[in-house]
């Protein structure tokens, strides 16, 4: 990797049904978006991530995880490497691979990316919403071609069927719409 270009880059995803109407996902991710944009200095840093998803009310199931993978593989693989890591650990059962190719899609055009942190909002189902935050740090090996990829995993769940949960949902989040097009945001149709 070249020491003097490093790259952190951010992704928020929205996976659910065409609606006439926003989803919650979408509204919840819109001002995730809009926290994380507040200070502009800090809203790539992972930890800054993770204190906004643990922000939102009434979770279910939260749970963070830790873990260091040592990959041996040509740079150019490490956007595929990093994208199939954030799959698996968002698909939730079905097949990542869907997930994966529009990462890879983003990642490829960052080259080298060091740092990397993904978040999905999963409201294919319209009684509950899956959060799957997952940021990644890239560190050099020993060797050439050899990475350290550190990757630190939040996931939760919103139970919409609840309707303590759904008053407080639309509360927090009514006034959002979805998130605007932008370049790090990708809506997935289920």
């Amino acid at each position: 990797m070249n020491p003097f270009a490093k790259t952190v880059a951010g992704l928020f995803t929205v996976i659910g049904p065409k609606s006439n109407t926003p989803l919650e996902a979408e509204r919840i991710c819109s001002a995730l978006i809009q926290k994380l944009s507040e200070d502009p200095s800090r809203n790539l840093d992972p930890r800054t991530w993770q204190n906004a998803v643990q922000m939102i009310p009434s979770q279910v199931e939260s749970a963070i995880t830790s873990q260091t993978l040592n990959r041996t593989m040509p740079l150019g693989d490490l956007p595929g490497a990093l994208a199939s890591i954030c799959a698996n650990g968002a698909s939730g059962g079905r097949s990542s691979a869907d997930l994966a190719k529009p990462i890879v899609s983003y990642l490829s055009k960052y080259g080298e990316p060091t740092a990397f942190n993904f978040l999905v909002l999963d409201q294919s189902d319209s009684s509950e919403i899956h959060l799957n935050l997952t940021c990644l740090n890239v560190t050099d090996g020993p060797d050439f071609g050899n990475f350290s990829i550190t990757s630190t995993f939040l996931a939760a769940s919103l139970n919409l069927s609840n309707k303590q949960t759904q008053s407080t949902i639309t509360r927090v989040f009514g006034s959002f719409g979805p998130p605007d097009e932008q370049p790090f945001y990708l809506r997935i149709f289920a």
